[in-house]
């Protein structure tokens, strides 16, 4: 008779199993097949269409043979020559071994490598940096370094599928979805005139439900998480927009927002709410990876504890909450620091006011960046503790029997 119990657990077990993986199969095809149509139809409502003319006739080809080099003066500045033989790669005269030439101009600062041997670069037959010699017809603009990004990307997967397998495979389905509401919909909605507040919400909202329920399949530590990142980024969403505007920020804060004003009035863009929208995407990640862990946490307490209270609960992840604050708050300042360390250096070095420093635009929303997101990663631990606490305590099961 034990013999027939044991049995029998083992195949309910087993059963169950098996409903979980069939559910899990289902929950990633619905997923997916609603991000394909968001994707789809989001980028059909925005209509963007990129207008000037752009970079034309820029092909890849390989440098297989240095001809020569010299100096020769080309509109009144001294300029060194390199005459190479390279193998066109794309285009109409793929496979043929054509001359062509870097121009080096001496005077500037971004000078680039000179070519070598074995080099991958991208070549026009047009002379995009107007500086031409009569002998050319194809002419180096830079390296291509596609193929290396590419083979760190197949690294990054590869291991990503080795390491995570099944939870690895949905993490590539994951930022690929995302990756493609960015530059499908988020983008080109900015671009067409979409107002940016309203697509800021409406792709960050879709981002936290397709990656959770992606990586973790519809349960209810995933309704946890949505729950606290929802308000964490709310809340986050919420004291930028305030900040924003008690701080008087334009917008202007460097050379590329004043590309964005100089757009014609027909396309012109809010760029407070550009600076706004950095803020929520920014901050979208950490407080994604802090709701995502903090439920997680709650998930494994409610199976331990033997005699869990909702009380108990709150006070366990809280705790928990806390380990989870310190580092993701340092991370994300130390994300938004390194991106902009280059220009803080050259501010310092010209500018050895510190009053005028630090009431550069540029830096203040850097400030405010990694402040109001930290913020939102302060929020998003009680609201998710709480929510999983309420959750797990009501209709109390079994440990391990949570969906």
């Amino acid at each position: 008779m034990k013999d027939i119990l044991v049995l029998y657990a083992r195949d309910q077990e087993t059963m169950n199993n098996s409903k979980g993986k069939i559910r899990f199969v289902l929950e990633l095809l619905i997923v997916c097949v609603l991000s394909l149509l968001f994707i789809m139809i989001g980028n059909r409502i925005c209509g963007y269409i990129p207008g000037g003319a752009g970079e034309t006739d820029v092909e890849s080809a390989k440098v297989i043979k240095l001809v020569d080099i010299r100096e020769e003066i080309i509109e009144g500045l001294q300029n060194t020559v390199i005459v190479f033989q390279a193998e066109m790669l794309t285009g109409d005269e793929k496979g043929q071994a054509l001359e062509m030439e870097q121009i080096i101009n001496d005077v500037t600062i971004d000078k680039p490598n000179p070519v070598e041997v074995k080099d991958r670069i991208l070549v026009s037959n047009t002379d995009l940096m107007g500086n031409a010699t009569e002998d050319a017809q194809w002419y180096y603009l830079q390296q291509d370094r596609i193929p290396g990004m590419l083979c760190l990307a197949a690294i990054f997967l590869i291991l990503l599928l080795i390491i995570g397998k099944l939870k690895g495979l949905t993490t590539i389905i994951s930022l690929a979805f995302t990756g493609a509401a960015v530059f499908c919909v988020y983008i080109p909605a900015i671009l067409s005139g979409k107002d940016v507040y309203l697509t800021t919400i409406i792709i960050t909202i879709y981002i936290i439900f397709s990656s959770l329920i992606l990586l973790n399949g519809f349960n209810k530590k995933t309704l946890c998480a949505i729950v606290g990142n929802i308000g964490g980024i709310l809340a986050t969403g919420v004291l930028a927009f305030v900040v924003n505007y008690a701080l008087k920020i334009t917008g202007m804060v460097n050379e590329d927002y004043v590309f964005l004003a100089a757009i014609g009035d027909d396309s012109s863009i809010d760029l407070r709410a550009i600076v706004w929208s950095g803020i929520m995407i920014g901050s979208l990640g950490a407080i994604m990876d802090v709701s995502m862990s903090i439920a997680s946490a709650m998930q494994e307490l409610a199976v331990e504890m033997k005699d869990r209270t909702f009380k108990r609960m709150v006070s366990s992840g809280m705790n928990i909450g806390r380990d989870a604050i310190g580092t993701m708050t340092i991370t994300l300042i130390l994300a938004y620091a390194g991106s902009s360390i280059a220009s803080i250096l050259l501010f310092t070095l010209n500018n050895r006011n510190l009053l005028i420093l630090m009431n550069f635009e540029m830096i203040v929303v850097e400030v405010i960046q990694a402040i109001v997101g930290s913020l939102g990663i302060l929020l998003a631990v009680p609201i998710t503790v709480l929510f999983a606490g309420a959750t797990f305590n009501k209709n109390k099961k079994a440990p391990g029997q949570f969906d």
